[in-house]
């Protein structure tokens, strides 16, 4: 049964949105629209560096000195008191790639493979398909989307902004949660284009120009609100179809019989037809002078009106609404525009109805709920989002709202914006709430991959023996002033020999390589193989070693590394 909402109205919760999303009561949503990450395997910016960051904007020493102060009324000082607070530190870099190791945490696997059976053998299935990141990504998707349908009334709806990176990884999943709208069941509604930009490309490039994004429309159940939109006609259309004009405007005819099976015969000013309307109605039109005959015998047609006509019903390709432009805009490159998330709003829900983004870092959807006179919801992990909120409802022309951050978050007024912490969520008052997480007590992200047999710091060890201590990038090497090596692993990173290994072996030994920090920093999420990125390294003149040759043999540490995998194995079996 719906619960009554527990959030805030207009409150902006900074917190992770699972524990948000938990926090919230049953069935208390109308409309979840959101931009949630797109898996680019990218991190942006440079870390420390002010205004650094393309996805997040510059701010004045003022506001930056307000979020601080923010922070700190949350017993907040600090990165890794924001970590502990399971919040972003708003200077930090925006990453926008998955690991199992720093982003999973266990009970969610565990959740999905005891209640969700065919979620799990997806992830893992895209693991093997795509890549390790990639299924990352998906478990981390599925447990807020699990909570999302949660959330959401029985006539709710969810709307999910994503590209071509993991679109189709999504479809799946969420088809996965919500159904796929086949046979009559809810789940699938429509896959939306949304054409976002006018790119000329890159014409070096051997592929087509990318200028669309794809929205994901789902349902909870049957109930759905639906309410029918119309595009104005194109112009060349009306001067074709309406192209009589009296002093009324411009009108079209079109024919008042009916011969495949209306109402019954009948004469209607010296004309028998069987006739589209009944005749009171055909009297009606006629005496409002509606109707036309060409010639007495000719069959009657009825005037409809350009000014009458509601246009053209929605479609699926919406390529009449570009990026932000203008007074909207929040410094954001990835930003949407807020008429998009108008027409979302008003398809799936009506006036006083709620609103849910839960990835609300742009406040387009905020925004656009409150010009349509809905109440709404919105939660970021990064206190940069308040910021932009507060930007964005003090423009004229967009939403005039006032922004405020009360000591006392329990006295509320109207029309007014407020910001909540980590550690005020909402209190769920519906029914099995026992699971919802304090914010300030995150459980360690600690998941490994289930076939990792060895722990990285020894696997780190044992590796570095094989090479007598040295990287295999490049040869770098601790050395002592007389030039001789320092056995220890300090000052090495663990890497992949393959970026993407599809045998489910990509974190183990057989598959892992030391790095000097310079090459692996240099190097990020680049998907290449060890083998040709120490090619690159020696082409730029880099070794540490006078040539390719004086590192280890590859094939030589695989066999090493296969050799160590099978005794770990054994080690385990026996133990195990």
């Amino acid at each position: 049964m719906p619960y009554e909402l527990n959030a805030v109205n207009r409150g902006m919760y900074i917190a992770d949105n699972l524990n948000f999303l938990k926090s919230l009561n049953d069935e208390c949503i109308d409309l979840v629209c959101i931009d949630r990450p797109f898996a680019k395997n990218e991190t942006f910016g440079r870390k420390n560096a002010r205004a650094a960051d393309p996805l997040k904007p510059p701010l004045t020493e003022q506001e930056r000195q307000v979020e601080l102060d923010l922070l700190a009324r949350w017993g907040i000082h600090n990165e890794r008191e924001a970590n502990e607070a399971g919040i972003d530190w708003p200077e930090t870099r925006y990453k926008d790639f998955w690991s199992w190791e720093n982003d999973i945490h266990e009970e969610w696997l565990a959740s999905i493979e005891q209640n969700h059976q065919p979620i799990k053998e997806l992830i893992e299935a895209t693991q093997y398909v795509h890549s390790p990141g990639t299924a990352a990504y998906l478990c981390y998707m599925a447990v807020r989307l699990f909570e999302i349908k949660r959330v959401l009334k029985p006539t709710g709806s969810l709307y999910l902004h994503c590209d071509h990176t993991a679109g189709a990884y999504l479809r799946q999943l969420l088809d996965g949660i919500f159904g796929n709208g086949e046979d009559g069941k809810p789940g699938f509604q429509n896959e939306i284009v949304w054409k976002s930009r006018q790119d000329k490309g890159n014409l070096a490039t051997k592929q087509l120009v990318r200028a669309h994004d794809t929205i994901l429309w789902y349902v909870k159940s049957k109930e759905a609100k639906y309410n029918i939109q119309y595009l104005p006609y194109e112009e060349s259309y009306t001067k074709t179809a309406y192209r009589h004009t009296d002093e009324r405007g411009r009108y079209r005819l079109l024919p008042c019989t009916n011969e495949t099976g209306g109402n019954r015969e009948y004469e209607f000013k010296g004309v028998t037809r069987a006739w589209r309307f009944q005749e009171s109605k055909m009297q009606e039109m006629y005496d409002a002078d509606l109707l036309y005959q060409a010639t007495p015998s000719s069959p009657w047609q009825y005037k409809k009106y350009l000014a009458d006509a509601k246009g053209v019903k929605l479609e699926d390709i919406w390529d009449d609404i570009g990026g932000a432009r203008g007074n909207e805009r929040a410094g954001y490159p990835t930003q949407k525009p807020i008429a998009l998330a108008e027409r979302i709003i008003k398809a799936s829900s009506n006036e006083g109805d709620v609103v849910l983004d839960c990835f609300a870092g742009c406040a387009y959807v905020a925004v656009a709920a409150e010009r349509l006179g809905r109440r709404w919801v919105a939660c970021d992990i990064n206190p940069r989002a308040w910021t932009v909120f507060k930007r964005q409802f003090s423009k004229p022309k967009l939403a005039l709202l006032d922004c405020a951050e009360p000591v006392d978050t329990g006295v509320l007024m109207d029309n007014v914006a407020t910001v909540h912490g980590p550690g005020e969520l909402p209190v769920r008052t519906s029914p099995d709430h026992e699971d919802v997480p304090d914010a300030f007590t995150l459980p360690e992200r600690k998941f490994k991959v289930p076939s990792s047999l060895i722990p990285e710091p020894q696997m780190l060890e044992m590796l570095l023996e094989l090479s007598d201590y040295m990287a295999w990038c490049c040869g770098y090497a601790n050395r002592m002033p007389d030039g001789s090596i320092i056995r220890a692993t300090r000052n090495f990173h663990l890497d992949h020999i393959a970026p993407r290994s599809r045998e489910g072996t990509s974190n183990e030994i057989q598959n892992r390589a030391p790095m000097c920090p310079y090459h692996n920093i240099r190097k990020n999420n680049r998907q290449i193989a060890l083998s040709q990125y120490r090619q690159e390294i020696a082409d730029a003149g880099e070794m540490m070693v006078n040539s390719v040759n004086d590192l280890i043999n590859l094939d030589y540490a695989l066999a090493q590394a296969m050799e160590l995998y099978g005794q770990a194995y054994a080690a385990r079996t026996v133990g195990g």
